[in-house]
């Protein structure tokens, strides 16, 4: 090989490698992604063109109802997975334990949250194409996911898919959350032995066993009791049965208003049933990713002990 032809090679190769190694990460990352997301299509004969935006919505039952708007709430179930199958999150239970994801700090089944709230744009801007009843898929590039950061077990630059159902859009989460309460009080409306007392703050108590002792709390009597805390439909979100004792002093704030009521009118080895509004528990915050704004809650309390 002549000297002049091994100068070129040189030249060409140091270009090459000088290219390759200043490439943009961020174009490498969109590349692949796009690489993936192309095979992805091709291989389910996917002939859906995208939104504006890029997110594919592939409808696969029409809904009847409405259409839900930036002020509405939603109650939706879903499993999201990426786009090689692998499932990183569901509504499901029994999804979540074949997929080896489930999580007992989880609570499954229908997810009720503000369209307000919804950080994930594709998973919004899905929704909003929807009807009440319905059902889609939607596949969303990283730029309407995750982007370039990721989070949790989802790598940068991932295209997430969503198997979606809306099976309710909630106009006015203050109404909804009455029509719950009353329709949970209505179950004892033919009962004979227990009888629902309206307290002036809102708060349901129900007496199931009086109380033999002879202390009743009041401000700064310490408390110990076993409780369990379930949603409206039974869905248990905390609970100290089969563990410690929760022991607090009244009127020091670590409890929220309604269960500190509750207690308030028990004696010490009585048990009860108190149904809280969201007034006076979480409120429109809701708290954490368990318990969502307007959202009443359902304690049965068993006090036993007053100091």
């Amino acid at each position: 090989m002549s000297e002049s032809i091994l100068k070129a090679l040189v030249t060409a190769a140091t270009v090459f490698l000088f290219v390759g190694c200043n490439k943009n990460p961020v174009d490498i990352g969109l590349e692949k992604e796009m690489r993936l997301l192309r095979q992805y299509l091709d291989s389910r004969n996917i002939t859906t063109e995208p939104q504006s935006s890029g997110l594919y919505y592939i409808n696969q039952s029409e809904g009847t109802g409405d259409k839900p708007g930036n002020d509405d709430w939603v109650i939706i179930r879903y499993t999201g997975k990426m786009i090689n199958d692998r499932v990183f999150d569901t509504t499901d239970e029994r999804v979540a334990i074949s997929h080896n994801i489930y999580s007992s700090s989880i609570i499954y089944g229908d997810k009720r949250i503000s369209m307000a709230l919804l950080g994930v744009q594709g998973f919004r801007e899905g929704l909003m194409l929807m009807r009440e009843g319905g059902s889609a898929t939607l596949i969303m590039p990283s730029n309407l996911g995750y982007g370039s950061v990721g989070t949790g077990g989802i790598p940068p630059y991932t295209t997430l898919i969503y198997d979606i159902e809306l099976v309710k859009v909630i106009k006015d989460p203050v109404r909804y959350e009455q029509d719950l309460i009353d329709g949970y009080i209505g179950l004892y409306a033919d009962s004979l032995h227990l009888e629902v007392e309206l307290m002036e703050s809102g708060l349901r108590y129900i007496s199931i066993v009086e109380g033999t002792g002879d202390k009743v709390p009041e401000q700064s009597s310490m408390v110990s009791v076993y409780y369990r805390g379930v949603f409206i439909d039974g869905r248990v979100f905390d609970t100290n049965i089969g563990g410690s004792l929760f022991t607090f002093y009244i009127g020091e704030n670590r409890v929220i208003p309604g269960f500190e009521e509750g207690i308030k009118q028990m004696r010490s080895g009585g048990r009860a049933r108190i149904v809280v509004p969201s007034l006076l528990g979480y409120g429109e915050p809701g708290s954490g990713s368990k318990i969502p704004g307007f959202t009443p809650l359902v304690f049965d309390l068993n006090l036993v002990n007053v100091q």
